[in-house]
């Protein structure tokens, strides 16, 4: 449940039924979207409280990737909530603070296509990396054949 403003509340509910909070049953019987309930002003901790599940907004209310950003505090995950692919994932520029928030960690990167040669893309330093997970037994291995033929 969301407190809304005099205007917030004539905005979605009109000059004649307006109501002092927004809660999910209002958003999916007027058929709102999160990117209408963002033009009129709402913020993103004030929608975790009418529906804390990202992927409801994804299917109910038009969330999709470019709301990542945006839906932090519901802990919103770009591969799993929104489909995201790993040049999804790079294209988004996102500061490790915010993988952390978003729960992405090195396995999942590893697990949605991440390379040794992919890695450069996301511009982190070591320690960003041991942040998000990586640690000794992620580091590449010698291969043997290789080395053998140098």
């Amino acid at each position: 449940m969301a407190s809304l403003t005099p205007r917030q509340s004539t905005q979605i509910f009109g000059w004649f039924n307006p109501r002092p909070i927004l809660i999910w049953s209002d958003v999916l019987r007027l058929g709102l979207t999160l990117d209408k309930l963002i033009s009129y002003g709402l913020h993103a901790p004030d929608l975790v409280l009418v529906q804390p599940d990202p992927l409801k907004w994804v299917e109910c209310a038009g969330a999709n990737l470019k709301h990542a950003r945006f839906m932090l505090p519901f802990g919103a995950n770009p591969f799993r909530h929104f489909g995201a692919d790993l040049a999804d994932v790079i294209g988004m520029g996102l500061s490790v603070t915010e993988m952390v928030r978003m729960d992405i960690d090195y396995i999942q990167l590893k697990e949605n296509g991440m390379t040794e040669r992919t890695e450069g893309m996301f511009k982190f330093d070591p320690i960003d990396w041991i942040i998000i997970g990586k640690n000794e037994h992620h580091h590449a291995k010698p291969n043997p054949l290789r080395i053998k033929a140098v």
